[in-house]
Protein backbone atom coordinates (compact mmCIF):
# COMPACT_ATOMS: atom_id res chain seq x y z
CA UNK A 1 0.00 0.00 0.00
CA UNK A 2 1.39 3.27 -1.14
CA UNK A 3 1.71 6.04 1.66
CA UNK A 4 2.85 10.16 2.05
CA UNK A 5 6.45 10.68 2.17
CA UNK A 6 5.99 14.45 2.34
CA UNK A 7 6.98 14.27 5.99
CA UNK A 8 9.95 12.14 5.86
CA UNK A 9 11.48 14.19 2.78
CA UNK A 10 11.12 17.56 4.62
CA UNK A 11 13.16 15.98 7.19
CA UNK A 12 15.38 15.08 4.83
CA UNK A 13 15.94 17.49 2.45
CA UNK A 14 19.23 19.98 3.35
CA UNK A 15 18.41 23.39 3.35
CA UNK A 16 21.41 25.14 1.89
CA UNK A 17 22.56 24.80 -1.61
CA UNK A 18 25.70 24.14 -2.73
CA UNK A 19 27.91 25.99 -0.89
CA UNK A 20 28.36 29.09 -2.50
CA UNK A 21 32.19 30.13 -4.14
CA UNK A 22 32.41 34.10 -4.01
CA UNK A 23 31.66 35.13 -7.70
CA UNK A 24 33.47 38.25 -7.44
CA UNK A 25 36.48 36.64 -7.39
CA UNK A 26 37.91 34.95 -10.54
CA UNK A 27 35.60 34.65 -13.49
CA UNK A 28 37.30 36.94 -15.81
CA UNK A 29 35.23 37.70 -18.98
CA UNK A 30 37.88 38.71 -21.55
CA UNK A 31 38.10 42.43 -22.94
CA UNK A 32 39.19 43.81 -26.04
CA UNK A 33 39.01 42.11 -29.07
CA UNK A 34 42.86 42.70 -30.38
CA UNK A 35 43.94 41.85 -27.25
CA UNK A 36 41.90 38.51 -26.55
CA UNK A 37 43.30 37.44 -30.40
CA UNK A 38 46.71 37.47 -28.76
CA UNK A 39 46.20 35.53 -25.62
CA UNK A 40 45.83 39.14 -23.36
CA UNK A 41 49.60 39.71 -23.33
CA UNK A 42 48.58 43.38 -23.71
CA UNK A 43 50.03 45.17 -20.99
CA UNK A 44 53.19 45.84 -23.03
CA UNK A 45 50.76 46.59 -26.15
CA UNK A 46 47.95 48.53 -24.72
CA UNK A 47 47.54 50.98 -27.77
CA UNK A 48 43.67 51.45 -28.26
CA UNK A 49 40.96 52.04 -25.53
CA UNK A 50 41.20 48.97 -24.15
CA UNK A 51 44.22 50.64 -22.57
CA UNK A 52 41.82 52.02 -19.95
CA UNK A 53 42.26 48.29 -18.24
CA UNK A 54 45.19 46.64 -19.46
CA UNK A 55 47.56 49.40 -19.27
CA UNK A 56 46.54 52.82 -19.29
CA UNK A 57 50.04 54.74 -19.65
CA UNK A 58 49.58 53.07 -22.97
CA UNK A 59 47.29 55.28 -24.03
CA UNK A 60 49.80 58.12 -24.22
CA UNK A 61 50.72 56.05 -27.73
CA UNK A 62 47.49 57.10 -29.50
CA UNK A 63 47.55 60.03 -31.69
CA UNK A 64 44.37 60.34 -33.03
CA UNK A 65 40.85 60.00 -31.27
CA UNK A 66 38.50 56.85 -31.66
CA UNK A 67 35.15 55.38 -30.60
CA UNK A 68 35.43 52.13 -29.80
CA UNK A 69 32.30 49.54 -29.89
CA UNK A 70 32.57 45.64 -29.10
CA UNK A 71 30.69 42.36 -28.44
CA UNK A 72 30.90 39.02 -27.06
CA UNK A 73 29.54 35.67 -27.23
CA UNK A 74 30.46 33.14 -24.55
CA UNK A 75 29.15 29.84 -24.52
CA UNK A 76 30.15 27.26 -21.27
CA UNK A 77 29.59 23.50 -21.39
CA UNK A 78 30.22 21.61 -18.36
CA UNK A 79 30.44 17.34 -18.31
CA UNK A 80 29.50 16.45 -14.47
CA UNK A 81 30.52 12.37 -14.15
CA UNK A 82 29.22 10.94 -10.63
CA UNK A 83 31.37 7.97 -9.52
CA UNK A 84 33.43 7.54 -12.74
CA UNK A 85 34.77 3.97 -13.72
CA UNK A 86 32.84 1.82 -10.84
CA UNK A 87 29.55 0.35 -11.55
CA UNK A 88 27.20 3.81 -10.95
CA UNK A 89 28.98 5.88 -13.02
CA UNK A 90 27.01 8.22 -14.66
CA UNK A 91 27.03 11.72 -16.61
CA UNK A 92 25.25 14.98 -17.18
CA UNK A 93 25.48 17.87 -19.49
CA UNK A 94 24.62 21.95 -18.82
CA UNK A 95 24.59 24.10 -20.91
CA UNK A 96 24.55 28.26 -20.68
CA UNK A 97 25.55 31.16 -23.08
CA UNK A 98 24.78 34.27 -23.71
CA UNK A 99 25.41 37.24 -25.99
CA UNK A 100 26.36 40.62 -24.42
CA UNK A 101 27.46 44.26 -25.02
CA UNK A 102 31.52 43.95 -24.41
CA UNK A 103 32.69 47.87 -24.33
CA UNK A 104 31.83 51.47 -25.35
CA UNK A 105 34.58 53.73 -25.09
CA UNK A 106 35.82 57.13 -26.67
CA UNK A 107 39.60 58.35 -26.71
CA UNK A 108 41.02 61.89 -27.04
CA UNK A 109 44.12 62.80 -27.85
CA UNK A 110 44.40 66.30 -26.12
CA UNK A 111 46.95 69.12 -28.56
CA UNK A 112 49.88 69.86 -26.16
CA UNK A 113 53.11 71.29 -27.13
CA UNK A 114 55.65 68.75 -26.56
CA UNK A 115 54.67 64.32 -25.66
CA UNK A 116 51.10 63.00 -25.23
CA UNK A 117 48.74 63.91 -22.93
CA UNK A 118 45.54 61.34 -23.92
CA UNK A 119 41.85 61.49 -22.01
CA UNK A 120 39.50 58.12 -22.09
CA UNK A 121 36.17 57.22 -21.29
CA UNK A 122 33.99 54.62 -21.48
CA UNK A 123 32.18 51.34 -20.48
CA UNK A 124 33.84 47.53 -20.37
CA UNK A 125 32.20 44.18 -19.16
CA UNK A 126 34.89 42.34 -17.10
CA UNK A 127 33.35 39.92 -15.62
CA UNK A 128 30.95 36.93 -16.37
CA UNK A 129 29.05 35.15 -14.28
CA UNK A 130 27.39 32.23 -15.69
CA UNK A 131 28.06 28.87 -14.98
CA UNK A 132 26.05 25.66 -14.85
CA UNK A 133 26.19 22.29 -13.33
CA UNK A 134 23.81 19.20 -13.77
CA UNK A 135 24.32 16.37 -11.49
CA UNK A 136 23.46 13.01 -13.45
CA UNK A 137 20.03 11.51 -12.18
CA UNK A 138 21.18 9.35 -9.37
CA UNK A 139 18.92 6.53 -9.58
CA UNK A 140 17.72 3.76 -7.01
CA UNK A 141 20.01 1.35 -6.14
CA UNK A 142 19.38 -2.38 -5.64
CA UNK A 143 21.31 -5.01 -3.83
CA UNK A 144 21.68 -8.91 -5.82
CA UNK A 145 17.93 -9.78 -4.44
CA UNK A 146 16.43 -6.56 -5.94
CA UNK A 147 16.08 -5.02 -2.27
CA UNK A 148 16.33 -1.02 -2.79
CA UNK A 149 20.00 -0.16 -1.17
CA UNK A 150 19.81 3.22 0.76
CA UNK A 151 16.58 6.00 -0.25
CA UNK A 152 14.10 4.48 -2.56
CA UNK A 153 14.31 8.03 -4.55
CA UNK A 154 16.13 9.26 -7.87
CA UNK A 155 17.72 12.82 -7.36
CA UNK A 156 18.00 15.17 -10.60
CA UNK A 157 19.71 18.51 -8.87
CA UNK A 158 20.68 21.63 -10.86
CA UNK A 159 22.41 24.59 -10.24
CA UNK A 160 22.71 27.36 -12.63
CA UNK A 161 24.66 30.82 -12.27
CA UNK A 162 24.06 34.52 -14.52
CA UNK A 163 25.34 37.66 -14.30
CA UNK A 164 28.11 40.16 -14.69
CA UNK A 165 30.22 42.94 -13.41
CA UNK A 166 30.52 45.99 -15.45
CA UNK A 167 32.58 48.88 -14.81
CA UNK A 168 32.26 52.82 -15.95
CA UNK A 169 35.75 54.51 -16.86
CA UNK A 170 37.90 57.56 -16.85
CA UNK A 171 41.30 57.64 -17.53
CA UNK A 172 44.58 59.37 -18.36
CA UNK A 173 47.89 58.88 -19.68
CA UNK A 174 50.83 61.72 -20.01
CA UNK A 175 54.46 61.02 -21.37
CA UNK A 176 56.77 62.12 -18.37
CA UNK A 177 59.86 61.60 -20.37
CA UNK A 178 60.45 60.82 -24.56
CA UNK A 179 60.52 57.14 -23.68
CA UNK A 180 58.26 57.00 -20.41
CA UNK A 181 54.41 57.78 -20.02
CA UNK A 182 52.60 57.07 -16.86
CA UNK A 183 48.75 56.64 -16.64
CA UNK A 184 45.36 56.18 -14.50
CA UNK A 185 42.46 54.60 -14.54
CA UNK A 186 39.44 55.46 -11.90
CA UNK A 187 36.57 53.08 -12.89
CA UNK A 188 32.72 52.77 -10.80
CA UNK A 189 32.19 48.91 -10.62
CA UNK A 190 28.73 47.44 -10.52
CA UNK A 191 26.65 44.42 -11.30
CA UNK A 192 23.99 41.50 -10.41
CA UNK A 193 24.19 37.55 -9.93
CA UNK A 194 21.29 35.21 -9.49
CA UNK A 195 22.11 31.43 -8.83
CA UNK A 196 19.17 28.91 -8.92
CA UNK A 197 19.35 25.99 -7.48
CA UNK A 198 17.08 23.05 -8.12
CA UNK A 199 16.15 19.76 -6.21
CA UNK A 200 14.60 17.21 -7.67
CA UNK A 201 13.06 14.02 -6.17
CA UNK A 202 11.28 11.19 -8.00
CA UNK A 203 9.85 8.65 -6.71
CA UNK A 204 10.46 5.79 -9.50
CA UNK A 205 9.59 2.80 -7.62
CA UNK A 206 6.02 4.33 -7.16
CA UNK A 207 5.94 3.72 -3.12
CA UNK A 208 4.10 6.64 -2.17
CA UNK A 209 1.19 8.74 -3.24
CA UNK A 210 3.41 11.66 -4.55
CA UNK A 211 5.70 11.21 -8.03
CA UNK A 212 7.87 14.22 -7.70
CA UNK A 213 9.23 16.73 -5.36
CA UNK A 214 11.03 19.83 -6.63
CA UNK A 215 12.44 22.78 -4.62
CA UNK A 216 13.68 25.65 -5.88
CA UNK A 217 16.51 28.67 -3.94
CA UNK A 218 17.18 31.40 -5.47
CA UNK A 219 20.16 33.77 -4.19
CA UNK A 220 19.85 37.19 -6.16
CA UNK A 221 23.14 39.50 -5.47
CA UNK A 222 23.11 43.34 -6.47
CA UNK A 223 26.63 45.14 -5.97
CA UNK A 224 26.17 47.76 -5.68
CA UNK A 225 28.29 50.75 -7.23
CA UNK A 226 32.16 50.79 -6.04
CA UNK A 227 35.67 52.17 -7.01
CA UNK A 228 38.65 50.82 -8.46
CA UNK A 229 41.75 52.12 -9.95
CA UNK A 230 44.69 51.03 -11.94
CA UNK A 231 48.31 53.01 -12.31
CA UNK A 232 50.05 52.48 -14.94
CA UNK A 233 53.61 52.88 -16.94
CA UNK A 234 55.39 52.19 -20.09
CA UNK A 235 58.38 52.46 -21.51
CA UNK A 236 59.41 51.97 -24.97
CA UNK A 237 62.55 52.08 -26.86
CA UNK A 238 62.42 55.28 -28.83
CA UNK A 239 59.23 57.75 -29.97
CA UNK A 240 59.86 57.24 -33.59
CA UNK A 241 60.34 53.55 -33.61
CA UNK A 242 59.17 51.73 -30.12
CA UNK A 243 60.06 48.11 -31.24
CA UNK A 244 60.85 47.05 -27.54
CA UNK A 245 57.71 48.34 -24.54
CA UNK A 246 57.50 47.49 -21.33
CA UNK A 247 54.41 47.91 -19.55
CA UNK A 248 53.58 47.26 -15.44
CA UNK A 249 50.33 48.15 -13.87
CA UNK A 250 48.93 48.24 -9.88
CA UNK A 251 45.08 47.59 -9.41
CA UNK A 252 43.31 48.08 -6.26
CA UNK A 253 40.95 45.60 -5.12
CA UNK A 254 37.63 46.75 -4.70
CA UNK A 255 35.09 46.82 -1.61
CA UNK A 256 31.76 44.98 -2.70
CA UNK A 257 29.12 45.70 -0.84
CA UNK A 258 26.55 42.40 -1.87
CA UNK A 259 23.09 42.86 -1.00
CA UNK A 260 21.39 39.88 -1.71
CA UNK A 261 17.83 38.25 -1.55
CA UNK A 262 17.41 34.38 -0.60
CA UNK A 263 14.26 32.89 -1.82
CA UNK A 264 13.13 29.33 -0.54
CA UNK A 265 10.06 27.96 0.37
CA UNK A 266 9.50 26.81 4.33
CA UNK A 267 11.30 24.59 5.83
CA UNK A 268 8.01 22.59 6.19
CA UNK A 269 6.70 22.43 2.22
CA UNK A 270 8.35 22.43 -1.27
CA UNK A 271 8.15 24.67 -4.32
CA UNK A 272 6.02 22.21 -6.05
CA UNK A 273 5.15 18.31 -5.34
CA UNK A 274 3.31 16.55 -7.74
CA UNK A 275 0.85 13.52 -7.00
CA UNK A 276 -0.17 10.25 -8.70
CA UNK A 277 -3.78 11.43 -9.19
CA UNK A 278 -2.56 14.59 -10.95
CA UNK A 279 -2.71 17.17 -8.38
CA UNK A 280 -0.19 19.61 -7.89
CA UNK A 281 0.67 21.38 -4.98
CA UNK A 282 2.68 24.08 -4.60
CA UNK A 283 4.10 26.67 -1.91
CA UNK A 284 4.53 30.09 -2.10
CA UNK A 285 8.35 31.06 -1.29
CA UNK A 286 9.66 33.72 1.01
CA UNK A 287 12.71 36.28 0.91
CA UNK A 288 15.39 36.90 2.90
CA UNK A 289 17.51 40.19 2.52
CA UNK A 290 20.30 40.58 3.94
CA UNK A 291 24.06 41.94 2.36
CA UNK A 292 27.84 41.71 3.20
CA UNK A 293 30.99 43.60 2.28
CA UNK A 294 34.10 41.74 0.74
CA UNK A 295 37.70 43.28 0.45
CA UNK A 296 39.60 42.28 -2.59
CA UNK A 297 43.00 42.42 -3.09
CA UNK A 298 45.57 44.23 -5.08
CA UNK A 299 46.07 42.80 -8.43
CA UNK A 300 49.98 43.48 -10.04
CA UNK A 301 50.50 43.26 -14.07
CA UNK A 302 54.16 43.34 -16.34
CA UNK A 303 54.55 42.79 -19.78
CA UNK A 304 56.55 43.10 -22.59
CA UNK A 305 56.32 43.31 -26.35
CA UNK A 306 59.01 43.43 -29.12
CA UNK A 307 58.93 43.82 -32.73
CA UNK A 308 61.77 41.28 -34.46
CA UNK A 309 60.35 42.71 -37.94
CA UNK A 310 57.70 45.73 -38.99
CA UNK A 311 55.42 43.70 -39.74
CA UNK A 312 55.81 41.10 -36.61
CA UNK A 313 54.97 42.09 -32.80
CA UNK A 314 55.39 39.20 -30.22
CA UNK A 315 54.13 40.40 -26.45
CA UNK A 316 54.05 38.44 -23.15
CA UNK A 317 52.70 39.63 -19.69
CA UNK A 318 51.89 37.89 -16.06
CA UNK A 319 49.12 39.04 -13.97
CA UNK A 320 49.74 38.34 -10.39
CA UNK A 321 46.57 38.46 -7.68
CA UNK A 322 46.89 36.53 -3.61
CA UNK A 323 43.07 36.09 -3.81
CA UNK A 324 43.54 34.22 0.00
CA UNK A 325 44.02 37.97 0.82
CA UNK A 326 40.34 38.72 0.01
CA UNK A 327 38.18 39.55 3.41
CA UNK A 328 34.74 40.33 4.74
CA UNK A 329 34.31 43.76 5.82
CA UNK A 330 30.88 43.06 7.25
CA UNK A 331 28.73 39.85 7.44
CA UNK A 332 25.24 38.97 7.16
CA UNK A 333 22.35 39.04 9.37
CA UNK A 334 21.52 35.38 8.51
CA UNK A 335 25.05 34.08 8.21
CA UNK A 336 24.31 32.37 4.57
CA UNK A 337 27.11 34.13 2.46
CA UNK A 338 30.52 34.98 4.69
CA UNK A 339 31.72 32.01 6.42
CA UNK A 340 34.06 31.02 3.65
CA UNK A 341 37.80 31.19 4.95
CA UNK A 342 39.70 32.30 2.15
CA UNK A 343 43.10 31.84 3.30
CA UNK A 344 42.09 28.27 3.41
CA UNK A 345 40.10 27.61 0.76
CA UNK A 346 41.92 30.11 -2.31
CA UNK A 347 44.88 29.59 -3.75
CA UNK A 348 47.20 32.87 -5.21
CA UNK A 349 46.95 33.24 -8.66
CA UNK A 350 49.89 33.90 -11.20
CA UNK A 351 48.63 33.63 -15.00
CA UNK A 352 50.76 33.84 -18.15
CA UNK A 353 49.58 35.17 -21.46
CA UNK A 354 51.81 35.16 -24.74
CA UNK A 355 50.55 36.33 -28.07
CA UNK A 356 51.89 37.28 -31.61
CA UNK A 357 50.12 39.48 -34.04
CA UNK A 358 51.78 39.78 -37.78
CA UNK A 359 50.99 42.16 -40.26
CA UNK A 360 50.38 40.98 -43.91
CA UNK A 361 52.03 42.78 -46.42
CA UNK A 362 49.99 42.78 -49.41
CA UNK A 363 46.73 43.62 -47.16
CA UNK A 364 45.43 45.95 -44.62
CA UNK A 365 44.95 42.14 -42.78
CA UNK A 366 46.93 41.62 -39.22
CA UNK A 367 46.45 37.59 -38.21
CA UNK A 368 46.89 37.20 -34.61
CA UNK A 369 47.25 33.93 -31.78
CA UNK A 370 48.11 33.36 -28.61
CA UNK A 371 47.48 31.14 -25.24
CA UNK A 372 47.00 32.10 -21.79
CA UNK A 373 46.79 30.81 -18.31
CA UNK A 374 43.60 31.26 -15.70
CA UNK A 375 44.60 29.16 -12.94
CA UNK A 376 41.36 28.08 -10.82
CA UNK A 377 41.78 29.66 -7.34
CA UNK A 378 39.06 27.68 -5.25
CA UNK A 379 40.47 24.74 -4.15
CA UNK A 380 37.94 23.80 -1.32
CA UNK A 381 36.80 22.11 1.10
CA UNK A 382 33.81 23.06 0.81
CA UNK A 383 32.76 23.63 4.66
CA UNK A 384 35.57 25.11 6.31
CA UNK A 385 34.42 24.57 9.44
CA UNK A 386 35.17 20.89 9.33
CA UNK A 387 37.75 18.54 8.52
CA UNK A 388 38.70 17.98 4.78
CA UNK A 389 37.65 14.46 4.10
CA UNK A 390 37.82 12.21 1.21
CA UNK A 391 34.32 11.70 1.36
CA UNK A 392 32.45 14.16 3.14
CA UNK A 393 34.21 17.31 2.82
CA UNK A 394 36.46 16.91 -0.16
CA UNK A 395 38.93 18.66 -1.20
CA UNK A 396 38.95 19.84 -5.10
CA UNK A 397 41.72 18.46 -6.98
CA UNK A 398 42.68 20.31 -10.07
CA UNK A 399 43.10 17.59 -12.81
CA UNK A 400 43.72 20.26 -15.89
CA UNK A 401 43.97 23.74 -14.52
CA UNK A 402 41.79 26.54 -17.27
CA UNK A 403 43.83 27.46 -19.86
CA UNK A 404 42.69 29.21 -23.57
CA UNK A 405 44.22 29.27 -26.90
CA UNK A 406 43.19 32.19 -29.44
CA UNK A 407 42.78 33.46 -32.65
CA UNK A 408 42.25 36.82 -34.49
CA UNK A 409 41.95 38.78 -37.06
CA UNK A 410 41.76 42.58 -37.61
CA UNK A 411 41.15 44.19 -40.96
CA UNK A 412 41.73 48.22 -42.20
CA UNK A 413 39.11 50.34 -44.15
CA UNK A 414 40.05 53.30 -45.54
CA UNK A 415 42.90 53.78 -42.84
CA UNK A 416 40.08 54.88 -40.24
CA UNK A 417 38.06 51.89 -39.52
CA UNK A 418 39.21 48.97 -37.91
CA UNK A 419 37.08 45.91 -37.95
CA UNK A 420 38.48 42.77 -35.26
CA UNK A 421 37.45 39.11 -34.36
CA UNK A 422 38.85 36.96 -32.08
CA UNK A 423 37.89 33.57 -30.89
CA UNK A 424 39.36 31.70 -27.11
CA UNK A 425 38.51 28.15 -26.67
CA UNK A 426 39.14 27.49 -23.09
CA UNK A 427 38.92 23.83 -20.76
CA UNK A 428 39.53 22.76 -17.35
CA UNK A 429 38.85 19.45 -15.57
CA UNK A 430 38.67 19.49 -12.21
CA UNK A 431 37.26 16.37 -9.72
CA UNK A 432 35.85 16.09 -5.72
CA UNK A 433 35.62 13.03 -4.00
CA UNK A 434 36.32 9.13 -4.47
CA UNK A 435 35.19 6.14 -5.96
CA UNK A 436 31.34 6.41 -6.06
CA UNK A 437 31.00 9.60 -4.01
CA UNK A 438 33.55 11.14 -6.77
CA UNK A 439 32.05 14.27 -9.18
CA UNK A 440 34.61 15.18 -11.69
CA UNK A 441 33.63 18.10 -13.92
CA UNK A 442 34.92 18.71 -17.68
CA UNK A 443 34.48 22.19 -18.56
CA UNK A 444 34.69 23.52 -22.27
CA UNK A 445 34.46 27.41 -22.70
CA UNK A 446 34.21 29.22 -26.35
CA UNK A 447 34.21 33.04 -26.42
CA UNK A 448 33.53 35.07 -29.66
CA UNK A 449 34.73 38.73 -29.26
CA UNK A 450 33.58 41.16 -32.22
CA UNK A 451 34.70 44.66 -31.93
CA UNK A 452 34.80 47.82 -34.28
CA UNK A 453 37.01 50.90 -33.80
CA UNK A 454 36.53 54.32 -35.44
CA UNK A 455 39.76 56.54 -35.75
CA UNK A 456 39.95 60.19 -36.65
Amino acid sequence: MKWPLMTFLVLLLAAAAVAQEESAIDNFAGLGVRAMGMGGAYTGVADDFTAVFWNPAGLAQMRRREVYVAFLRNAKQNVATAGRGTAVAASATADVSNTRFGSLGFVYPYPVYRGAFVLAAGFNRVKDFDWGLQLPTFAVQRDGSGSVIGDSLAFEDSFFREGELAVTTIAAAVDVTPSMSLGLTLNLISGENETESTFVSIDTEDLFLERRFVDKEFFIDDYETTWTATLGAMMHSSEEDPRFRLGATITTGPTHKVSFTYRAPPDTAFTRVEFDDGRVESARSSDFDSSYKIDQPLSFGIGASYRPAPQVLLAASVQATEWSQTEYADGDAFELRTNTSFEDQYDDILSYHLGVEWQVPWLALDLRAGTYTDPLPFTGPRDPNRVADPVTNPVIRILQDRRFWTLGAGLVLDETVRADLAYNHGSYEQAEGLAEAELREDVSIDRLFLGVAYQF
